[in-house]
């Protein structure tokens, strides 16, 4: 069954600008249609919340987390239970604190949420074998993932090496007020390349130099900006969480280069929308997730809080957000929303899922893992796969 969804089809041309001696490329695109192909569902048989963390594209199993990271679950296609793992705890083969987690070679790869935020690498027995050196040197920002992942695990070659982005990679010296100014944008490296077999760590800027606010020095607070690497090439794609633009790069050995970038469409985001780093995030349609297929980037955001209804709120006291209405108010205004992107800067709008639902993963094959919404609990951990791609 085909699903179609209107979108912005792309008629492309290049654009070359010269700003203080950097060369901008951008492709600029129009309006056409995405397409979903439902495949099948599964079901894992838990009396616990699951989100998909990874797929296995060589064994086709699937890993599971609970919530709070008690329990994880590895599952074929079918949904069916292989292997149960409880990571957290003391002990040799425990993690005090785990965050994320993906497949690595014969087991998985457990990131900690600690100062020093250290990769733990476990074999197929879910023994531990290896502890990388520390990532970062403080926990300044929080960040819990659920259906989302900040790292992808790469082998080439039979070695290992790990991409991703986070914010504790700031320096101490960038956190205090005096550092709140554009400039900020050059020296802060949010991104990383982690190299397992020698245990290097390499820091990448993933606020880029014709990204908007950065080109017009304008300060717009220390925010995220999403990494994914495409699971059938060295194609990367970098989505900073303001703004319209996704910039494309390469991965080679000595880190990413740039290819282009282009500005992102979608009828129910406005385009050059006023951002605030003082107000209130619901004002404003964060980018909040980037996923990676074998074809495709998906962008994930949320649409805004109209400013009079906020204040409306607001005007009821300081203790508003505790107000019921105004949460119910939230989910009505606050819709979760995505564009599809392809590997040559050609995009697609998604106003709607083919079901109430969100994206938790998508896999090399360019099939979306949809959960659907609902306050049922024999639906909690049942799954939904469609196959997207442009038209």
């Amino acid at each position: 069954m085909i699903f179609k969804n209107s979108l912005f089809l792309i008629i492309i041309f290049i654009q070359f600008a010269c700003t203080t001696g950097q060369k901008k490329i951008e492709l600029i695109s129009n309006e056409g249609e995405v397409e979903f192909e439902f495949l099948d569902s599964l079901r894992i048989e838990s009396l616990v919340e699951l989100y998909l963390a990874d797929k296995n594209e060589q064994t086709q199993h699937l890993l599971f987390n609970e919530r709070q990271m008690e329990e994880l679950l590895i599952t074929d296609l079918k949904g069916n239970i292989i292997s149960r793992f409880e990571p957290k705890g003391e002990g040799p083969n425990k993690v005090e604190i785990p965050l994320e987690v993906a497949f690595w070679q014969e087991g998985i790869v457990i990131k900690e949420m600690s100062p020093e935020h250290k990769f733990n690498f476990f074999d197929g027995n879910f023994k531990k074998i290896a502890q990388s050196p520390a990532l970062t040197k403080g926990l300044n920002f929080l960040t819990i993932y659920n259906s989302h992942r900040s790292f992808s695990v790469l082998e080439n070659d039979g070695k290992t090496f790990i991409i991703g982005q986070d914010l504790n990679l700031i320096p101490d010296l960038f956190l205090d007020e005096k550092s709140e100014n554009w400039s900020f944008y050059e020296n802060a490296d949010i991104g990383y390349i982690y190299y397992r077999d020698t245990e290097e760590l390499k820091t990448i800027n993933l606020y880029p130099k014709t990204w908007r606010p950065r080109l017009e020095e304008k300060w717009v607070g220390r925010v995220s900006s999403y990494l994914q690497v495409s699971k059938s090439d060295n194609r990367v794609a970098v989505l900073p969480s303001v703004g319209n633009e996704l910039f494309f790069y390469e991965l080679k050995d000595a880190g990413i280069s740039p290819l282009f970038q282009i500005s992102l469409i979608h009828p129910e985001r406005k385009v050059d929308f006023p951002f605030d780093p003082k107000n209130d995030y619901v004002l404003y349609p964060f980018f909040t997730q980037l996923f990676s297929g074998g074809n495709y980037f998906l962008a994930e955001f949320h649409t805004e809080l109209p400013q009079e209804i906020y204040d409306s709120f607001r005007a009821k006291g300081e203790e508003f957000h505790s107000d019921p209405e105004y949460w119910s108010t939230l989910e009505n205004f606050r819709k979760v929303k995505y564009i599809l992107i392809d590997k040559n800067g050609i995009q697609g709008a998604i106003s709607e899922l083919p079901i109430s639902g969100s994206v938790h993963f998508m896999d090399s094959n360019d099939i979306l893992y949809v959960k659907r919404s609902s306050e049922n609990e024999l639906d909690y951990n049942v799954y939904y796969r469609y196959r997207v791609f442009l038209k």
